[in-house]
């Protein structure tokens, strides 16, 4: 095949099989992507299409990419889509830097983030936290001060998986607020080593799958860093220590009301509503964390946030993280296992 039509489907799962399709097609001369039916680009999409050109990109070196009807997208190319691209001359410059409603592609880089970390003697996640605020904001639309807190922390655990578990020096994300549709989505992106290596540190997650390392992402405690923070003395504890409740807590929030998309290496997962997790192969570099949240129903929300947080401990409680099955991993997330 020497051209794709980029997907009309911001669907998570949708973005992912593209990602395979584009992934698997052996090399070519010239390969083209074509983009003047898309009838609309979100943050997910974007971040996915343009990780996923470019990944291609960087495995076929000598193989010419062409892209047909980006002219067409002023709101995308206007939050950095074309950009990302790494387009020559960069004929569609980004526009937009931010507003109440939105965050455009944007990066944030480890360097930064330490400099800043040491100027003020303050922790990693600190730096990341302070970083985050905003993004907090445009997805809380500030109606509430616990959801834009409690959002702040996850994304900062979001964020802090990128720098201390993939050995990436940079994460991209992008955001966007819908006002008529009471809808926030995120995506943020790394090109690191992956959930599964990353877990592979901890010699009790060594030689998991993609798909399997996903799963056991999700679950309170599993961290490669956790092990870390239960043997050092109280005194040298800190709030910012990753004991591995980041990925529980987003998934639970975001796949009850909106959905939670997750993606590395040969696998995603997706869970929106009250459905199962699904899993599907993909080919992504690195990893890749969507997030939609619909904020209709406030109260409803805090409600269950208050739930989370309660059941973190128990679920840890109930099946551990010493010996922990997938089987058991699967049971919980299908909810065939209740806390």
């Amino acid at each position: 095949m020497n051209s794709f039509h980029f997907p009309n489907s911001v669907q998570f799962l949708d973005l992912c099989a593209f990602a395979k399709q584009v992934g698997d097609a052996p090399e070519r001369e010239k390969i083209s992507f074509k983009t003047s039916h898309v009838r609309m680009f979100t943050p997910t999409s974007m971040v996915m299409l343009a990780k996923t050109c470019r990944f291609r990109g960087r495995t076929h070196v000598s193989e010419k990419q062409e892209f047909f009807g980006l002219k067409r997208h002023s709101y995308a190319n206007n939050l950095g889509f074309s950009d990302a691209l790494n387009l020559k001359g960069s004929p569609y410059p980004q526009g937009a830097f931010g507003g109440q409603s939105y965050y455009p592609m944007s990066t944030l880089e480890r360097d930064a983030l330490e400099k800043s970390a040491q100027q003020k003697s303050i922790h990693l996640g600190d730096a990341i936290q302070i970083e985050r605020e905003r993004i907090a904001e445009v997805a809380s639309q500030r109606r509430s001060p616990r959801l834009q807190s409690v959002l702040a922390v996850s994304f900062r655990e979001i964020f802090r998986n990128v720098f201390e578990h993939s050995g990436a020096d940079r994460a991209s994300f992008c955001a966007q607020y819908w006002p008529k549709r009471d809808l926030v989505e995120i995506c943020i992106s790394d090109r690191g080593v992956g959930f599964s290596k990353s877990l592979s540190e901890d010699k009790r997650f060594d030689d998991l799958s993609d798909r399997s390392a996903l799963l056991y992402s999700l679950m309170p405690g599993v961290s490669s860093k956790a092990k870390l923070h239960r043997k050092k003395p109280s005194f040298q504890k800190s709030d910012w220590d990753n004991a591995g409740y980041g990925l529980f807590f987003a998934h639970r929030l975001f796949g009850k009301f909106g959905w939670f998309g997750m993606a590395s290496g040969g696998h995603c997962l997706y869970l929106s509503g009250r459905n199962q997790i699904q899993t599907k192969p993909t080919q992504v570099e690195g990893s890749v964390v969507s997030l939609r949240l619909d904020l209709s129903d406030l109260e409803e929300i805090e409600r269950e946030i208050v739930n989370i947080q309660s059941d973190a401990a128990t679920v840890k409680a109930k099946l551990g993280v010493n010996g922990l099955k997938l089987s058991s991993v699967e049971a919980y997330l299908s909810g065939s296992i209740k806390v």
